[in-house]
This record gives structure tokens, C-alpha cells and sequence, in this order.
């Protein structure tokens, strides 16, 4: 059976997809060089070699394109632990979750400079990260697995905890076993009784050095 030709209006859809992700991708690494403040939207189409005008086509702000590459950051990642979210207890998944990030930063300093450095002005990272981490806060809440003052105020300390655990890898400050030192700590302050176990669990995603 032959193809059918694709339309001159899928090829031009291609055409804007592979541009919009190549502008991303230079964003990425803009904003992990410089941080989310000092960049123009200038200073990424000449990162990612494209005509000035040629951002605008797809992104009006500044705010709209670091938005754009905080939800591809989760995104990546995201995908990669999904085998997590099958587990069961919400304080493994959260532990599991927080061990990934910084041990990624540490593998990937490029994508951990973006993800710390946005991740000030646009946390959660994406809708996604969002969902996930609210299953978890909620779910470790109500079963009486975790204890805090308020959704948010969990929040907060995992967010907290994990943002600046990826900055002190990043910096060289942290000292081996970082990660599951930090998601340790937080399982601790949730009230956890088994919380050492459960940090240490191993995080078997096959294929990603850095979950070994």
C-alpha cells in the first residue's frame, strides 16, 4: 500500500515542531547558563541559530518560553521514573521521586542548572509534576503516613528540599549519597517511622546510569 504524501500543511506542522523544540532546547541551556532573569528572547534565537523574528512565531514572552522549557525539564523526567508511580506507598514514590531529581542534576548538570535555576519562578515544574507530587503529599496525608501542617506546607519542604539538594550537587557542596541524605531528611520531618528503609529502596530503572 503507498503513502499518502503528506499535505503541505502536516509538513508545515513538522516544521514548526522541530522549530519550537530546537528553540526549547537552546532556552534550556540559556537559561542554565544565566538563569531565568538576565536572558532576552534575542539571546535564545541566537543560541539556537534562528532569525530574531522567528521566536516571537512562537513564543510572545519571555515568561511563556521559560514556562515552555519547565514543563519539557518535568516532562523528560518524568517519563523516565514512571515506573515509580506504579508503587504503591506514597512515601516511597515521593523518597524514589526526590532521590531521581538530584541524582539527575548530578549526571546532567546542564538540565539541573535549568531545572534549579527555574524552578524559583515556575514551581511545580509543569502540570504533570504537579499531579504527581499532590497524589503523593494527599494520598501520605490522608492515610496517616505523613504528617504536616497543611498540603501546602508539605509541599513546600519537598520542593525546598529537593531545589536546593540539586544546587549543592551541582555546586560540588554535597557529600556522597546526597540524594537519598535529602530525601531521608524529608521523609523524617513528614513523621515517617520506617523513613531510613525507605529512602535506601532501590530505584531499578534500567537503562539510566544515574538510578543504579
Amino acid at each position: 500500500m503507498i503513502a499518502k504524501p503528506a499535505s503541505r500543511a502536516e509538513i508545515g506542522h513538522a516544521r514548526r515542531a522541530r522549530t519550537r523544540a530546537r528553540l526549547v532546547g537552546a532556552a534550556t541551556q540559556v537559561f542554565a547558563r544565566l538563569g531565568p532573569d538576565a536572558p532576552a528572547l534575542e539571546d535564545v534565537a541566537h543560541a539556537a541559530g534562528v532569525a530574531r523574528g522567528t521566536i516571537y512565531n512562537h513564543f510572545d514572552t519571555r515568561e511563556a518560553l521559560l514556562k515552555a522549557v519547565a514543563i519539557e525539564a518535568a516532562e523528560v523526567i518524568g517519563l523516565e521514573i514512571l515506573p515509580l508511580r506504579a508503587w504503591r506507598d506514597p512515601a516511597a514514590r515521593l523518597a524514589a521521586t526526590l532521590r531521581c531529581y538530584i541524582r539527575r542534576a548530578g549526571a546532567e548538570p546542564e538540565w539541573g542548572w535549568a531545572v534549579v535555576r527555574i524552578a524559583f519562578v515556575a514551581a511545580p515544574l509543569g502540570t504533570g509534576m504537579t499531579q504527581d507530587l499532590g497524589q503523593d503529599l494527599r494520598e501520605g496525608l490522608e492515610s496517616g503516613r505523613f504528617s504536616a501542617a497543611s498540603m501546602q506546607a508539605a509541599a513546600d519542604i519537598v520542593l525546598g528540599a529537593g531545589i536546593l539538594g540539586m544546587r549543592a550537587v551541582l555546586r560540588g557542596e554535597a557529600p556522597p549519597g546526597h540524594a537519598e541524605g535529602v530525601a531521608l531528611a524529608v521523609l523524617r520531618a513528614f513523621g515517617v517511622a520506617d523513613a531510613e528503609a525507605v529512602a535506601g529502596l532501590p530505584l531499578a530503572l534500567p537503562g539510566l546510569p544515574w538510578a543504579e
